[in-house]
């Protein structure tokens, strides 16, 4: 065993058996290479990275490769969701050699810890016109030795990239001269990427960017725009028929290999779902759609069944393989599917989920399930009345489910992240709001409960909880997180302290101690004491995740409009200016930050209700989408809310509607509230 049997990440464990001399990120390690006069191997992945999986077993558990490595290097593992700061600054060496980046990503380093190098997989063997692992390193190894000065050099010039690449997207200006002008460009580049035929954004392999199908629903409904409002239910529609969703179990796949959303990547990661969630709730609000309401359902069993932890919160990942093959938890052949069911519901089956006898994957005779045409046309085919269909194929849904079950799961990542359980109570008060069922407000509750209590330690904030050990203190993804997460708990709940203690409280703590030291209107990843990192990482793009500056504006404007605090909007706005230019080139990369400008962009709504059973009453007005509406709701004097200042009367509900800061005056009943609020 080497070093890495010490630590707690499911990942690092992974490799605590390897021949390589692994040790985990640390000072130990960087003194070691010090010490020695020894470049640095840093090698980053995720427990549930397949690719990870494959260089290991091909190079790192060879001995050969191992004794090369650990006599040229000090080789250092990360797991790349525990240390985001440490993955996003040798991904930006990697995109700046290479052009892309992804995982697993190897990055070579001097003894201080710059970069000199980085790619991402390499074979054993020379082939897909790629070097093999041995030639690199020796290759590298050789230069050190022979020439360190091209790689002090090149360390430089990487350095200044990275450093100027954290800001080139500020120094964008927007080509546009208004918000309306600079809306109708945004729009249309994002519209110009869609996929009419197959839903979604891009080819193969095809992401969900849930992000960037939200800015369509978002301006669609903003503006009475039905076509952009068709494409995103387009969008999620296409996925919820495509194998990236599972029908069997419920929940989505990280991504599909091919452009179809037929054929999945079969890790499930609890941030896609989260974010996914959210998309579905706020979807079904705008146009209601069983689809939506099923998805909500069977996805939130599969958080509970499969993704909670023992002692609460919820799970980093699912694996892609079980028994050393991906997908095999997941996918069927005719014959198995026949074992389990009556020749009818094995009939029914085949014909609604696409299943042939030859497969429908590369594996032969091994299927995935996907819905090439709907219940109606399946039932006409085989001569059933739609209704008896639909009752055979759920009763054989659960059979072949029950029978999943008791095969052997994929591997799991148990920690419990802050950052993506925050998403998820986001998400889930979005599916109260489209449901009104009680049970996702006590599961985003339940979930903000636990993580006060399991990633907070003397006031402090943590990034994650392994095996019982805190991880790293929180990063600026975390604590932003988290205060949307306590806005989106006020705004299902309208209880006061979610946005004006907590919010307020997490939002403080970056200012405090986030804030670019030039005085700039962005914010690092992390604090800048203490950091061992050659230079400071500062993230912009949503990409699978929304950036913590995206998420921190976003929660600077929602926080002010509650506040009516200067120094929320002003740090808000200023963040959104800067960023007008690089939203408008590049919008599929920035969905996050593009919602919040379009909310932004519009007049400010607000409906306040006080007296008694003003928050009951209120809740009545969470069952459309109305992005942009504030509503404040209190059955109790609150003077220090600027909203609520001389709006209580004892003993009587009053509504007050107030749009582009004027206000109606206030009315008595629901009906003439909604008048205001929706004059159609």
């Amino acid at each position: 065993m080497n070093k890495l049997a010490e630590q707690t990440s499911p990942y690092l464990l992974q490799h605590a058996n390897n021949p390589v001399h692994w040790q985990a990120w640390g000072p130990e390690a960087l003194a070691r290479a010090k010490a020695e006069d020894k470049p640095i191997i840093v090698s980053i992945g995720y427990s549930t990275c397949h690719w990870c999986h494959v260089m290991e077993r091909e190079s790192f558990e060879d001995q050969a490769t191992a004794d090369l490595m650990n006599e040229l290097f000090v080789c250092i593992k990360v797991d790349r969701e525990e240390r985001p700061d440490v993955d996003s600054i040798y991904m930006e060496a990697c995109q700046a050699i290479s052009g892309g980046g992804g995982w697993p990503l190897n990055a070579f380093l001097l003894p201080d810890g710059r970069p000199f190098y980085a790619g991402t997989y390499y074979p054993p063997e020379r082939k897909y016109n790629r070097p093999s692992w041995k030639e690199v390193i020796t290759h590298l190894a050789s230069l050190y030795q022979d020439d360190r000065a091209s790689l002090e050099d090149q360390a430089a010039r990487l350095i200044r990239k990275i450093k100027s690449g954290g800001t080139q997207f500020l120094k964008l200006e927007p080509e546009a001269d208004n918000h309306d002008e600079w809306r109708d460009k945004v729009m249309t580049k994002l519209n110009g990427a869609y996929d009419y035929a197959r839903g979604g954004f891009g080819g193969a392999p095809k992401f969900p960017m849930s992000m960037a199908v939200e800015v369509l629903l978002t301006n669609g409904v903003l503006h009475q725009d039905v076509n952009d409002q068709d494409r995103a239910h387009h969008g999620m529609l296409a996925m919820l028929n495509g194998g990236i969703y599972d029908h069997l179990g419920g929940g989505f796949s990280r991504y599909t290999v091919d452009a179809e959303w037929r054929v999945p990547h079969f890790e499930k990661m609890l941030y896609d779902n989260s974010l996914l969630l959210r998309l579905l709730g706020k979807l079904h609000l705008a146009q209601p759609n069983d689809r939506y309401l099923a998805a909500i359902t069977e996805t939130t069993t599969w958080l509970q069944r499969e993704m909670a932890l023992p002692n609460g919160g919820y799970r980093a990942a699912l694996d892609a393989d079980s028994e050393g093959v991906e997908g095999k938890y997941y996918t069927w052949t005719l014959e198995e599917i026949a074992a389990f069911l009556p020749a009818d519901e094995a009939e029914i089956i085949a014909e609604f989920y696409g299943v042939t006898l030859s497969g429908n994957w590369e594996e032969e005779q091994t299927n995935i399930f996907y819905r090439p045409s709907d219940l109606a046309a399946v039932a006409a085919k085989i001569g059933l009345p739609a209704e008896v269909a639909a009752a055979k194929l759920n009763k054989a849904k659960k059979t072949l489910h029950d029978a999943q079950l008791l095969r052997i799961p994929p591997g799991a990542d148990d920690k419990l992240i802050l950052q993506w359980n925050a998403l998820l109570i986001s998400g889930w008060t979005w599916c109260y709001r489209a449901t009104a069922d009680e049970k996702y407000l006590r599961l985003a509750t339940d979930l903000w409960h636990v993580l006060n209590e399991q990633l907070c330690s003397g006031g402090k904030w943590y990034r994650n909880l392994t095996s019982g050990q805190l991880g790293a203190p929180a990063f600026l993804d975390d604590l932003a997180a988290l205060a949307e997460a306590a806005l989106d708990l006020h705004d299902a709940t309208f209880e006061l302290d979610y946005a004006l203690v907590h919010a307020r409280d997490l939002v403080d703590k970056v200012l405090e101690n986030f804030s670019m030291p030039d005085g700039g209107p962005m914010f690092f990843l992390r604090p800048l004491v203490g950091s061992e990192l050659p230079v400071e990482a500062v993230e912009f793009f949503d990409n699978a995740l929304p950036s913590g500056n995206s998420q921190l504006m976003s929660a600077l404007l929602r926080l002010a409009r509650i506040t009516d605090e200067d120094k929320y909007l002003e740090r808000g706005e200023a963040m959104l200016a800067a960023m007008a230019g690089s939203l408008e080139r590049y919008p599929s990369s920035f969905g996050n930050w593009l919602s919040s400008g379009l909310l932004h962009g519009v007049p400010p709504q607000e409906l306040v209700v006080t007296g008694p059973g003003a928050k009951a009453t209120a809740a009545n007005f969470l069952s459309r989408y109305r992005p942009g509406l504030l509503i404040v709701a209190s059955e109790t004097v609150r003077e220090d809310v600027p909203l609520l200042q001389n709006r209580y009367l004892p003993d009587s509900l009053r509504f007050f509607v107030c749009k582009n800061k004027v206000c109606n005056l206030p009315v008595s009943t629901e009906a003439d509230a909604l008048r205001f609020i929706d004059p159609e």
